[in-house]
């Protein structure tokens, strides 16, 4: 290549997706983070043109779901058009959440877009002034569904310049519905970068080649922490690539730990979480919705497993941001702490407690294949486990540990106060 190959590789922009997990917002908030994963989009969209990209590649799941919101569809294809007039290619692969069987407006796409066959592997060329520079390779889903290994399917052809594949897909898990592939199938493809959707957090699997996941541009909940975008491409005369992440978020997730060992009052409990408030706010520059996580062994685990001074705190916090863009939102609380309690010498008394700390430590010290196959025992024998449905059939061995070890504190902290009443 005798000049410079620019391109942004991003995707999962998921238009149309709402914010999970929080009660509906007021209209102070709304203004601020509305309609986000569309705002995200559009930093793309103004990347791409104020780099004068060669090529925008989206990488699938362009919608949140197959009913596909039309709103989220002309606003999509608006934004194609703001590319189209500044001539700039987009390709696009379809992927599990806007396969090509879902339901579409009849908006057609600008003549700059080339959407990926879904019965075969395609190349199409880059050009850059007038001269193909590379080729892209993708192959799109027809259903919900792919189950085929549609990256053995893409081979570099003999004479490209630089070759990059675009697919969704699942890496190393071969049982997966997603255009599953292993890493060495990815490698002898011949490209030099393969542009990955499908996993939301972004991920360099391979330098050589560039095995990329782009995540998605925008986090939509608490599980989808810090920085969300698209990777910024610059690939040499020679073939070199520089990558660059840019952050496209209009809004961050985080998850901040906060220990409880040396926090004595209730004043104190709420000036370390102001404190942290603070460094997020500094380091983000933009709105977050926070989860407070409490660790470690003190004697103010009681005053935080009291759900009505929890939603208090919240709600005080969250009239402390009225007003601010920059705001940091506390959203949930959550207790990982423990009570300030020598179980050594608790559990030698000859009480309910003692024997419950005991029974506890028994489970505690299995292995975990024979602690997890006990407590899901214990779990589905119980006339409540019905109620769960599908949740409580699918829920993994690590979450049910998990939701032990938080039980197993909170039902000695109860049994404690029952002591004392």
């Amino acid at each position: 290549m005798a000049e410079t190959l620019r391109f942004i590789h991003c995707g999962d922009l998921h238009l149309g997706c709402p914010f999970g997990g929080l009660a509906p917002l007021d209209d102070r908030w709304e203004r601020i983070i509305g309609n986000a994963p569309l705002r995200a989009f559009q930093k793309v969209v103004r990347l791409a043109i104020d780099k004068r990209v060669h090529a925008l590649l989206i990488a699938g799941d362009i919608y949140n779901s197959a009913t596909h919101n039309l709103a989220a569809q002309l606003d999509f294809v608006r934004l194609l058009h703001k590319l189209a007039v500044h001539e700039i290619p987009v390709y696009i692969v379809l992927g599990n959440h806007d396969p090509k069987s879902s339901w579409q407006a009849k908006i057609p796409f600008p003549s700059n877009v080339h959407v990926f066959a879904t019965d075969k592997a395609e190349r199409m060329p880059i050009f850059v002034n007038g001269e193909e520079a590379a080729a892209v390779y993708g192959q799109s889903y027809e259903y919900r569904e792919f189950r085929d290994n549609a990256a053995r399917h893409m081979r570099r052809r003999e004479g490209d310049r630089y070759a990059v594949g675009l697919l969704h897909t699942q890496v190393g898990d071969a049982a997966s519905p997603y255009a599953p592939c292993t890493l060495q199938d990815l490698k002898e493809s011949g490209m030099d970068y393969w542009a990955l959707g499908h996993v939301h957090k972004r991920r360099v699997l391979s330098e050589e080649p560039y095995i990329v996941y782009a995540g998605n541009t925008q986090g939509t909940d608490q599980t989808e922490t810090g920085a969300r975008g698209c990777y910024y491409v610059e690939v040499g005369p020679h073939g070199t690539a520089e990558l660059r992440f840019v952050d496209t978020s209009v809004a961050r997730w985080e998850k901040i730990d906060i220990p409880i060992d040396t926090i004595e009052s209730v004043s104190a409990l709420r000036e370390s979480v102001r404190i942290a408030k603070e460094k997020i706010r500094r380091e983000a520059g933009k709105p977050v919705f926070l989860t407070v996580n409490f660790i470690g062994a003190g004697s103010m685990y009681r005053v935080i497993n009291n759900p009505e001074s929890v939603q208090y705190w919240i709600n005080s916090w969250q009239e402390d941001e009225e007003g601010k863009y920059a705001f940091v939102m506390v959203v949930a609380i959550r207790n990982g702490a423990r009570p300030k309690i020598n179980l050594a010498e608790r559990s030698k008394l000859p009480d309910t407690v003692g024997d419950y700390l005991n029974i506890a430590e028994q489970i505690d010290s299995l292995g975990d294949e024979e602690k997890s196959e006990l407590l899901r025992r214990i779990f589905t024998e119980r006339p409540e486990f019905e109620r769960f449905g599908a949740y409580g059939r699918e829920l993994s061995d690590a979450r049910l540990r998990a939701a032990f070890e938080r039980a197993k504190w909170l039902g000695m902290q109860r049994l404690l106060e029952d002591n004392r009443g």
